[in-house]
């Protein structure tokens, strides 16, 4: 089952008698953010995993187990589709941009701590891209 805390129970109650013993095991956003810690998973990514987790129901609990390797498996398969691209921006665009870049990185609200170091060495890649000078390759 998927949803809320008491969607999750009006649910059990349908499908159970009140005094029915039971045994219920609980997937939160949490758990799921440290099983797959390592894929640095988006609120997105979470929410699509305990969706899977719900459809799965209690036949995919005995056929896969959706335990830490099940969810760490669905967030590597997240992480893999989300993998960097390479781009071509005109040089001039990234001339007007780099000071705008620069100037947002020193705004409060958007500094996060956990990706400051990669923004720092990004915006140090371009600068060091444009430092160097257009050298046209002969034609052939």
């Amino acid at each position: 089952m998927y949803g809320t805390v008491s969607e999750i129970c009006i649910a059990l109650l349908k499908q159970h008698e009140n005094n029915k013993k039971i045994a219920v095991i609980t997937w939160t956003p949490e758990d799921v953010r440290e099983a797959g810690a390592e894929y640095s998973p988006t609120d997105d990514d979470v929410s699509y995993v305990l969706r899977v987790i719900g459809k799965a129901g209690s036949a995919g609990v005995w056929r896969y187990g959706l335990g830490l390797e099940f969810v760490a498996d669905e967030l590597s398969k997240i992480s893999a589709a989300r993998a960097s691209r390479q781009i071509a921006v005109p040089e001039d665009a990234l001339r007007v941009l780099l000071p705008l870049m620069e100037a947002g990185m020193n705004i409060l609200r958007y500094q996060r701590a956990d990706t400051a170091a990669e923004e720092c060495a990004a915006l140090d890649m371009l600068k060091t891209l444009l430092a160097v000078p257009f050298t046209p390759r002969p034609a052939e």
